[in-house]
């Protein structure tokens, strides 16, 4: 119930934020359980005009205190850096990287945090999400040397 409230949070912090440019990121709100209110949108990178609405979204927010860093701590759902295997590969391989150029979205980060929500219909019966055929999920990373936060959708 918590996890849905804060999508719901999210959602409408966002939807103060440059909203020209957050259209993308208000269509599949990501829970975070922060206050985003601080924050400037640097980019934002959308390509879900596949197939059944597949696609990659990247947004990028950059904060101008440590105040999401104290949410992020205090709300115990993040996972610190280094991220766990199957993050690392979809964050580093080929998974959430920008088409035309290739390059990751997310570059290297040393101290932050991640929140991975994985969607995907299978999610129970197979826990390892690099084991299936498609991918469906959320996943924010915030890279606190830089007070950054990536907020990223695979669906496939």
């Amino acid at each position: 119930m918590l996890f849905f409230r804060a999508i719901t949070a999210l959602f409408l912090v966002l939807t103060t934020l440059n909203t020209g440019e957050m259209a993308a990121v208000r269509e599949a709100a990501f829970s975070t359980g922060i206050d985003l209110s601080t924050g400037e949108m640097v980019s934002t990178y959308d390509d879900h005009g596949g197939f059944h609405g597949d696609g990659t979204t990247c947004t990028i927010i950059q904060l101008s205190d440590d105040a999401l860093l104290e949410e992020i701590e205090k709300a115990g759902t993040w996972q610190a850096f280094p991220p766990d295997d199957a993050v690392n590969q979809l964050l580093y391989g080929s998974y959430l990287a920008d088409a035309e150029t290739q390059e990751p979205f997310v570059p290297p980060i040393e101290n932050g945090y991640y929140l991975l929500k994985d969607r995907n219909a299978k999610a129970a019966e197979q826990p390892n999400i690099m084991t299936r055929g498609s991918f469906n999920f959320d996943l924010a990373v915030y890279d606190a040397d830089n007070r950054t936060l990536y907020y990223l959708v695979l669906d496939t």
